[in-house]
């Protein structure tokens, strides 16, 4: 059997992964602050705020390592619970600034060196990563940052030579997502991309969360591969 750690699937992209994941029998369990909607006995939730990962890390390294002790054909991680913290940066909290890079990079990539660790068998991972790490957007200085930091963080990782491990950097598109919703309410002065987000939503381009978790399970199923590799939703 299968097993994934798969971060906020309360919502979105993360229920949409576990939803999937759990269909092709793979066991899941999943992190976010709010109770997750799945109902399969497969699947096991915890709920646990990521962007305090040193009150979070007992109880990840306690009941996730449990589950790695067991043996398994393949393990899956899917580092997907993100903020999308925006607003100009003169007018960004430090204390926000620093839950953002926590919870957006810190965590992505501690929650990769403890499976690595603890795994007994072949690992995949994969980073749910956005255009934001690759192009600077007025506004989501702190998101760009964050995400360009768990990019090439993860392209790192897959160059340290653990065994049986491969890392994908995936780009799922503007997906019709909570953290949309958040985005398309800040003013064009905190955040001047907003038009274009609104505009999306209003002449029905948001892709749905299904799409890309499609292709996230299809690499995490996949043999094979480069060790770092990079992916976006296809058009």
């Amino acid at each position: 059997m299968k097993f994934a750690l798969v971060t906020g699937t309360s919502s979105g992209i993360g229920a949409a992964v576990a939803n999937e994941l759990l269909k092709r029998g793979w066991q899941v369990v999943g992190i976010s602050r709010r109770a997750a909607k799945i109902q399969d006995k497969h699947y096991r939730h915890i709920a646990l705020d990521l962007s305090n990962i040193a009150a979070a890390a007992p109880t990840i390294e306690r009941d996730v390592g449990a589950k790695l002790a067991e043996r398994w054909e393949r393990v899956g991680l899917v580092n997907n619970a993100a903020v999308g913290l925006a607003g100009r940066i003169q007018d960004v909290d430090a204390g926000e600034l620093a839950r953002s890079f926590e919870l957006n990079t810190v965590v992505p990539l501690w929650l990769m060196g403890f499976m690595i660790k603890r795994a007994k068998a072949p690992v995949r991972v994969v980073n749910v990563s956005s255009g934001a790490a690759m192009r600077p957007f007025p506004g989501l200085a702190a998101y760009c940052g964050a995400k360009a930091g768990l990019h090439l963080a993860g392209a790192a990782v897959a160059a340290e030579d653990a065994p049986d491990l491969h890392v994908l950097s995936y780009q799922p598109g503007v997906v019709d997502t909570e953290m949309q919703v958040a985005t398309r309410s800040k003013s064009l002065e905190e955040f001047p991309w907003g038009t274009t987000f609104r505009q999306y939503h209003a002449e029905g381009r948001l892709v749905p969360p299904e799409r890309p978790a499609a292709d996230i399970v299809r690499f995490l199923e996949a043999n094979g591969g480069e060790r770092f590799a990079e992916g976006r939703l296809a058009a």
